[in-house]
């Protein structure tokens, strides 16, 4: 059955008689070619249960006389889905274009899926769009058509990213079948020459050898100049080039793809740039790193320091961990092989803090590459350094505590004990007191830090007062040992002013913002007078947009004259280059700073929570700000 005469039966099956006009303006034909196949699928119809009826004044409608016959006809009629909405559309244009090397004029791909030449005019925009991400372009040529331009690399990673958006979904019988039998053949290899690859990975894998077979039969090869190939051996290794051609000659014995070096070199791309670095095995039993790896990993570090403070550059545990993992993202970094990351938004949600660290460690990368990293590959970095900055000995801070008791002296004495059992490690000095002390107490000279108290207080006092039970309760003690370990956010107040604090800034773009702000800035605080063009430096380097309509914006470098933070709220939510923001703090840090790991663990506790993000926005005060960042701050 020709496909204008599918078309016309699935209109017809909707048990609604159709007009010669309606059903031609459905499939974009003229009303005499509808009736000519509208003549031909009633003799079919006929043979194979079914009737079609024409009602003068009403149209066609299908009538069934026999089911079993009919419906038998239909599963023996080989089916093509016709693309009917805007994506369906898009993904047909977009596989056809990449599946078929010649030029195919836009009448030819209207008459196919049964659209006008301006809607497929209209839906080759987004699939010019999405080409462009690979380095594809559509070449149009007069009286020809168009066609698909570009490597057959690029060619096959946009087969794979975009028409297999679900690793092995595979539709055609063929496809099935080489993709068992290339998971059996993957298998075995694999274990035997010791290659770790995660599971998502390896059903990626399977997709880029169905593809790469589908190409080689249909006489689409991979060709690299003698430049690449020797590029590509330095990079990979021997080991992953052995597994490669083993592989490789298995799916010639059991399928009959013959693949050739430059194809054998592809797959060892791809192996490579998915196995585990403790699998690669590039320079023996041992994984040794190139000086360019562990030069690329100390700017990683040093973008940590200059961008936040953070220093992790004597760190060796994580550097040598930076460096195995950067020696498969090298290359898929190198070659825009994408890797899934299955649990990207668990990362992004409990290790924000984590996660803002390696977004600032991968400008370097930017950097390097000359592209930017892509958020799965951006989380696996966060996993590092969470480990890191789990691991690594943060110095205990030690209080001076007051601590109020109205007691006896031997429950006094019981009560100062049980602070020092459950708090010693935080402690530096208690100095016990009566409510009639408090009003004489030098809390300055003391260097006081918090009250605890058994006792309502009705007097105001320059610290934190915390109201507790004599006997300290494990909540109490849980919720205490958090204080001390994260502090009470009073350093907060190092950072914010509440002269430097913007309630409603209007603006159209993030340029726009961000020159308003920086300018506020100058009004306040000493700043070099090219401080705008530093902040647009910075932003031209990396992501400074971390989601949830929050931005941190700085300066390239950091400068002097102390530390500071521009907060703002946009009158409305402004594109930041991958989010859209309303809330931004424009900060500038000081050498030597001990709170920065505080303060960004702070910001980004912030930056998790949508409630503190919509309450700062609705309220827009400088006090509503600091409460919700002290919220955060005790997290």
């Amino acid at each position: 059955m020709e496909s204008e005469m599918k078309r016309l039966l699935t209109l017809l099956q909707t048990n609604q008689p159709a007009t010669s006009a309606q059903l031609a303006a459905a499939v974009h034909l003229s009303e005499k070619t509808v009736r000519s196949r509208l003549k031909l699928l009633a003799e079919e119809l006929t043979e194979n249960g079914a009737q079609l009826i024409a009602k003068p004044g009403t149209g066609y409608q299908l009538a069934i006389t026999d089911a079993d016959a009919f419906n038998q006809w239909l599963s023996e009629t080989p089916q093509t889905h016709i693309p009917s909405t805007y994506a369906e559309r898009v993904d047909f244009l977009l596989g056809y274009l990449l599946y078929h090397p010649d030029y195919i004029k836009l009448e030819e791909l209207s008459q196919m899926i049964y659209v006008s030449r301006n809607t497929i005019t209209a839906d080759l925009k987004q699939v010019e769009a999405i080409l462009n991400l690979y380095h594809l372009t559509i070449n149009r040529r007069p009286n020809y058509g168009i066609c698909v331009e570009g490597s057959e690399f690029n060619r096959r990673l946009c087969i794979a990213n975009c028409l297999y958006k679900n690793n092995m979904s595979f539709t055609s019988p063929l496809q099935k079948a080489d993709g068992q039998i290339l998971f059996e053949i993957l298998s075995v290899i694999f274990r035997v020459h010791h290659i770790r690859i995660s599971e998502t990975s390896f059903e990626n894998l399977i997709v880029h050898l169905v593809i790469a077979n589908q190409r080689i039969r249909s006489h689409q090869p991979m060709l690299y100049s003698d430049s690449a190939r020797a590029e590509m051996r330095r990079l990979v290794g021997d080991k992953i080039i052995r597994t490669a051609q083993e592989v490789c000659e298995a799916i010639r014995k059991q399928l009959g793809v013959a693949y050739s070096e430059d194809e054998q070199l592809y797959i060892a791309l791809h192996i490579s740039g998915k196995a585990s670095s403790d699998s690669q095995g590039k320079y023996g039993s041992n994984l040794v790193i190139s000086a360019q790896i562990d030069e690329l990993v100390l700017k990683m570090l040093n973008a940590v320091y200059e961008g936040m403070l953070l220093d992790f550059r004597d760190n060796l545990e994580l550097r040598v961990s930076l460096n195995q993992h950067m020696v498969p993202l090298d290359i898929r970094m190198r070659y825009n092989i994408p890797l899934k990351n299955p649990i990207l938004s668990q990362i992004q949600r409990q290790y924000a803090f984590a996660y803002t660290v390696a977004v600032c460690a991968c400008s370097a990368l930017s950097s390097h590459y000359g592209k930017d990293v892509p958020e799965d590959e951006i989380a696996y970095l966060a996993v590092l350094f969470a480990l890191a900055m789990e691991q690594r000995d943060r110095p205990v801070r030690r209080y001076n505590i007051v601590v109020v008791c109205v007691s006896g002296r031997g429950t006094s004495q019981l009560f100062l004990y049980n602070y020092k059992r459950a708090f010693g490690k935080y402690i530096n000095r208690i100095v016990e007191a009566t409510v009639f002390d408090l009003e004489e107490l030098d809390f300055k000279g003391l260097r006081i830090d918090f009250v605890f108290t058994t006792v309502p207080l009705n007097i105001s006092l320059p610290v934190p007062v915390y109201e507790v039970s004599l006997l300290l309760s494990d909540k109490e003690i849980n919720d205490y040992q958090k204080i001390f370990e994260n502090g009470d956010g009073r350093f907060l107040s190092h950072y914010f002013d509440s002269r430097l604090f913007l309630p409603r800034v209007k603006a159209q773009t993030k340029k726009q913002a961000l020159k308003t702000i920086c300018r506020a800035v100058g009004s306040y605080r000493s700043v070099p007078d090219d401080f705008f063009e530093l902040v647009m430096k910075r932003e031209a380097m990396g992501q400074t947009d971390f989601g949830n309509r929050v931005a941190i914006p700085h300066p390239y470098q950091i400068l002097g004259g102390g530390k500071f933070v521009m907060a703002a709220i946009l009158e409305q939510p402004v594109f930041w280059g991958h989010h859209d923001v309303q809330v931004v703090f424009l900060i500038s840090l000081a050498e030597q700073d001990p709170d920065a790991e505080d303060f960004y663990r702070t910001i980004t506790n912030y930056l998790s929570d949508p409630g503190l993000v919509d309450k700062t926005i609705a309220t827009r005060t400088f006090h509503c700000l600091m409460d919700c960042l002290q919220e955060a701050a005790r997290r």
